[in-house]
């Protein structure tokens, strides 16, 4: 069976894209605004959905290159799913390449991520719209996270973020 992988290509240099996956800010920016932890290899990161969450020990740090996560804990609330911990142990590797002309190639695999698992239609869906969030943030400042709740994240808190 196959891991879940998407790739971009995003208009932004490896730098930005590294720094976004590798600062609070940045992670806020277009994941979820609720999101807490280190950001050294061997750290915890820690990501709220709600009453849905996913912790990150970090495993790699390559500058430009790559940023490898191990998800310890998790918790996903659907009727689809009765395992809410189907993350746990699965690793989340995004690789990073300049492609030349100011752009970026980005490859996410998400391995243990398999159809065969409850939630994989569901982390699809998801991966597909807040890596198109990704895109959108890097590209115009503007991404499209999970919002606390009753918070909406303006333009200039964006920008902000992405620094």
């Amino acid at each position: 069976m196959k891991n879940y992988q998407q790739s971009l290509s995003i208009k932004a240099s490896p730098a930005a894209v590294y720094a976004a996956l590798t600062t609070i800010d940045g992670l806020r920016a277009w994941w979820t605004q609720d999101c807490e932890g280190g950001t050294a290899i061997g750290d915890t990161l820690e990501f709220r959905f709600s009453v849905c969450y996913k912790d990150m020990r970090i495993e790699k740090l390559e500058p430009g290159s790559e940023v490898r996560w191990l998800c310890t804990r998790a918790h996903i609330v659907a009727e689809s799913v009765s395992r809410a911990d189907e993350w746990v142990g699965t690793h989340i590797v995004f690789r990073i390449s300049d492609a030349g002309l100011g752009r970026t190639l980005l490859d996410l695999e998400h391995i243990g991520l398999l159809p065969s698992l409850q939630c994989y239609t569901l982390c699809q869906n998801g991966w597909q719209h807040f890596l198109t969030s990704l895109q959108q943030f890097l590209e115009t400042g503007t991404g499209t996270p999970f919002a606390l709740a009753g918070q909406q994240q303006t333009p200039s808190t964006e920008r902000r973020a992405a620094a």
